[in-house]
């Protein structure tokens, strides 16, 4: 009995931290992932001191390293989920994604490392690629998040980084009351307001036996963010770069033959400086992006105690974000024509990839295209959780059920106007646009201006005759003098469901160094389905474009806020509404109208790679010991445990022969099973009274997100003209990749209500996913049977037994292309450490002893090999991050300040949008949060965020290779909270 009473005693003091505020049951100890064997640590925003003291009083008791935010007076402090969980040692917000989308990355480890769960359970959370968008939930429904940084048998799998569990507290742990909340939002870029509006109600009845809450939040959403993109970097043209040879000839080789890559040769090129020529940055575009929409959101539940012993509950929850409004408006301005003329006003200067570059010079001649793009999305979950928990002095019974679905949907209407470079002619001057580009300055310094005042798009790019590109549903028609007007775009669709069933069984014993055993077993079945399209100016009555179809950008006035320097204001745009209207498409009776309703092209890949669906079906078993007993003097308590999980996996996909309007489709099945035994072992002694160490030693892994993989069975491509296949082989074998891990935690309470700690962890993962296009490597003899013959390796290609055209191919036979994504042989190692310094200032006289903070710093490094020899890295992850938290609190009135840092990190190639892989430039935010009462039962709360305006910029190499920069401006909401009861 006395083991039960030190169970249920933490269990309640993980109850009374998470009863801090107006949402008071934030830790739900009762489902397994927040159960009391994990340790916490809380921050709020209000009653401060109180909530990490209560915190930390619930690291001592516990076992696991996991950390808390709990909601205070009814709400998060912060922007979004994602903003909120960065305060937390080792997450990191990604704020290079759209929308305020704040997926995070936890433990140097990518966001999609890590397992979301909802009250400990799976569920079906809206993921289109990627990691789940914190951003697509109101904070306001949740009572606390919680990460769980260790994890044990008993816990959701999936998480090689660790779960993030978003707590709906159950009905019975509430506090009685009502309130409601009258906010608002303030965006200084582009000066958007927008309201919102909280309702939350909490009851027992029956004495305190049955318990009922609801919360319903609404929140309209309005925001921009300006972007400034260097998209492309090329050399500057021999014959059109005005004294070339007096000027470069130095700069460029004479011949490139048998000289290292990189080489650029140019007539009368000496190479006396340089061979690889000088660079300008050749392709910039200004972009401002308008998110325009509402998120909904609620949970409601209710909980009866039937008996002392026996509870059943019942929670739903939805959220619905729908930004039907948001749109992208960019001008680009191309310098790649052969027809454009540079001339550099400023000296070469050598990077630090040992190319010489010019950012500064005047230009002829450009290509000047205006593009708008509509691209609403909708990120909707929901769920229902049913449970059941009987619990005595020997034994805890609990059943959980689960059905939960999510849709992640968005697309993109793509309309440009083009006006093109044209032949210089006698006058040189081409389509006439003239003017200058200024990048050495920096940002603040940035020049992108015309010579003319008169819009560089406009009727002469909108009067036809037209032709269209044809075969193929191409995007593109043009007119007489080579201007060009677009329809593009694509649909992207996924549907998300989860069932799920899970029992846990746990008994209690007397005896020495065992207090329990538990174990527990859950059926999983997880359907994912993957649609997308892609639009094309098929159909469409060209005679129809007309001169009203470009209209004045918008933002031409305010870009950037004005700290872009001297941008272009010569913006011109697409009148999306007008053109959609006016030209919708006649659809033919074989091919597909696409949500922004132009005629599909089913010739795209992205067509082909993500119409598929992937159901799992998983069933886990667990069990574990939790032990409790001292060994020379020193209290030792924790857990020993395995679960071992069985998937079956369906993936019904596409394959693709031949490309364009020649391509054909079939339908391909493809099952494949797989197992995973997780051991796992957490323990933590009490060494001193002021002192407590933690080890965890476990094992995890990672589903891959469907997208990411795109398990597309194969595409088949034939290149005639040489003689050879090029093979795109699916991806439907890819296993999940795992991880061994080892945690190991010192806290050291130097005072009442205060704490130094440092945590260490090193994860070995294994089976990660590589892209892997060494032909040699995937050329089995039976050639995938795709009909293509018996293969065959020959030095280092893949060739077939089946003839090539006369003079084609590799000795008469065909060659083959292949490619593919395989599980690396190789192990990536990600270690860190995690400093947590919290102190309380109650000691000191008034008024100093209302002060208190948290200062936390992480440190993470990879190492590793890809499967080419090559060092191997994660991108999206800073090495280093931090935050300082400064509070001061009165019974009536506190205020909080945080900075955030984040280190510089990598970003993978984006393609020609984003450009080449590049790195993050190290940021730090400032943000302040404050609240009074202004009486018993009405409180004010004000938020400010990025308080210190700060920039994200993208660069390659330096900072002096500009390669992206955003703008967000300053933040500020406002808030009314009425208490009822």
């Amino acid at each position: 009995m006395s083991k039960l009473v030190k169970k249920l005693g933490a269990r309640q003091v993980s109850y009374a931290v998470a009863m801090l505020g107006m949402l008071p049951a934030a830790h739900a100890q009762e489902s397994p992932a927040a159960d009391p064997v994990a340790s916490s640590s809380v921050v709020q925003v209000s009653g401060f001191r109180k909530s990490y003291t209560d915190a930390l009083v619930m690291k001592r008791q516990n076992i696991g390293v996991t950390d808390s935010i709990t909601a205070g007076d009814g709400r998060f402090p912060d922007l979004n989920v994602g903003e909120a969980l960065q305060r937390i040692s080792g997450i990191q917000v990604n704020r290079e994604e759209d929308g305020r989308s704040a997926s995070v990355n936890l433990r140097g480890l990518p966001s999609a490392f890590a397992k979301v769960t909802l009250n400990g359970m799976d569920f079906a959370a809206p993921v289109l690629g990627g990691a789940t968008p914190m951003g697509a939930f109101d904070s306001d429904i949740f009572s606390a998040f919680t990460v769980v940084k260790s994890v044990s048998a008993a816990d959701q799998s999936g998480g090689i980084a660790g779960n993030i569990d978003m707590v709906i507290a159950p009905a019975l742990s509430r506090k009685e009351g009502a309130f409601v909340k009258l906010s608002g939002e303030h965006d200084t870029l582009g000066g958007y307001n927008s309201p919102k509006l909280s309702i939350n109600v909490a009851k027992k009845y029956v004495d305190g036996q049955l318990g009922v809450f609801g919360i319903l939040t609404r929140k309209e959403e309005k925001f921009r963010r300006d972007s400034l993109y260097i998209n492309q970097f090329t050399q500057l043209n021999p014959t059109t770069t005005p004294n070339f040879l007096a000027r470069y000839k130095d700069y460029y080789a004479a011949d490139c033959t048998g000289q290292p890559s990189g080489c650029v040769a140019a007539p009368g090129g000496t190479g006396a400086i340089s061979k690889s020529g000088v660079t300008i940055p050749s392709d910039i575009r200004q972009a401002a992006m308008v998110n325009d929409g509402s998120l909904t959101s609620g949970a409601f539940g209710a909980e009866y105690k039937v008996s002392p012993q026996f509870k059943l509950g019942a929670q739903y929850f939805f959220s619905n974000r729908e930004m039907k409004g948001t749109a992208l408006d960019i001008l680009d301005i191309d310098y790649r024509d052969a027809n454009t003329v540079i001339d550099p006003s400023a000296a070469p200067f050598l990077h630090s990839d040992g190319r010489y570059y010019v950012m500064d010079y005047n230009f002829t001649n450009p290509r000047v295209y205006g593009s708008m793009r509509a691209q609403p999305f909708v990120q909707k979950s929901n769920g229902l959780n049913l449970k059941g928990a009987y619990t005595d002095s020997d034994w805890r019974v609990e059943g959980t059920g689960v059905l939960s679905s999510a849709t992640n949907y968005g697309y993109q209407g793509q309309l440009d106007v083009r006006n093109t470079a044209k032949p210089l002619g006698t006058s040189g001057l081409g389509n006439g646009v003239t003017g200058r580009v200024g990048l050495s300055g920096g940002l603040s310094n940035f020049l992108m201006n015309f010579n003319q005042s008169t819009p560089a798009l406009g009727a002469a790019q909108l009067t036809g005759p037209w032709t269209w590109g044809g075969t193929g549903n191409t995007p593109t028609v043009t007119n007489a003098t080579g201007d060009v007007f677009i329809i593009a775009g694509s649909d992207n669709y996924a549907d998300n469901k989860v069932k799920s069933l899970k029992l846990d069984v746990e008994r209690f014993v007397e005896l020495p160094w065992l207090e329990a055993i538990q174990g527990g077993a859950q059926y999983n079945k997880n359907d994912y389905n993957s649609r997308a399209y892609r639009s094309s100016a098929a159909g469409v009555d060209y005679s129809k474009i007309s001169t009203g179809f470009v209209t004045q950008s918008a933002f031409a006035g305010d870009f950037f806020g004005g700290n872009a320097g001297n941008y272009l204001r010569n913006w011109q745009t697409v009148n999306y509404n007008l053109v959609s209207s006016t030209l919708q498409p006649t659809i033919a009776g074989n091919l597909l109208r696409t949500a922004s309703g132009w005629v599909n092209d089913p010739a795209d890949g992205g067509f082909t790679s993500n119409n598929f669906s992937m159901d799992d079906d998983i069933r886990a078993l667990y069990l574990m010991g939790k032990l409790d007993g001292k060994l020379a003097g020193i209290r030792i308590r924790g857990h020993v445990g395995l679960r071992r999980e069985e998937t079956r996996q369906t993936v019904i996909s596409m394959d693709r022969t031949g490309t364009g309007a020649a391509a054909t489709f079939k339908t391909n099945t493809k099952e494949s099973r797989y197992t995973n035994n997780l051991p796992s072992m957490l323990l933590a002694a009490d060494v001193t009274d002021k002192l407590v160490v933690r080890y965890g030693n476990y094992k995890t892994f990672v589903r891959p997100n469907p997208r990411d993989i795109s398990p597309i069975s194969t595409t088949v491509v034939e290149d005639p003209v040489n003689g050879g296949f090029t093979v795109s082989l699916g991806r439907v074998n890819i296993e999940p990749y795992t991880s061994k891990s080892q945690d190991l935690s010192l806290e050291y309470y130097n005072r009442p209500n205060s704490m130094i700690g440092m945590a260490f962890y090193q994860k070995k993962i294994s089976g990660m996913i590589v892209g892997e296009n060494r032909d040699a490597l995937l050329c089995p003899a039976n050639g995938y049977n795709l009909g293509l013959g018996n293969w065959s390796v020959v030095s280092d290609r893949c060739v077939s037994d089946l003839a090539a055209p006369a003079g084609k191919g590799l000795n008469g036979k065909y060659t083959i292309d292949v490619n593919g994504a395989v599980n690396s042989p190789n192990d990536l190692v990600a270690q860190g450490a995690e400093l947590t310094v919290q102190q309380a200032f109650d000691f000191l006289p008034a008024p100093f002893n209302g002060m208190g903070g948290v200062f936390n710093y992480s440190y993470t490094r990879t190492k590793g090999l890809a499967p080419d020899g090559t060092p191997a890295f994660l991108n999206n992850v800073s090495p280093r991050s931090a935050n300082l938290i400064l509070y001061y609190e009165t019974p009536v009135w506190g205020v909080r300040g945080v900075y955030n840092y984040r280190d510089e990190y990598n970003l993978p190639s984006g393609g020609t949008f984003s450009g080449a892989a590049r790195a993050v430039k190290a940021r730090g935010q400032f943000d302040l949060s404050a609240s009074y009462k202004l009486t018993p039962d009405l409180t004010l709360a004000v938020d400010a965020f990025n308080l210190t305006d700060t920039f994200r910029q993208e660069y390659e190499g330096t900072a002096a290779k500009l390669r992206r920069a955003d703008y967000d401006g300053r933040t500020y909401q406002f808030s009314l909270r009425y208490t009822f009861f």
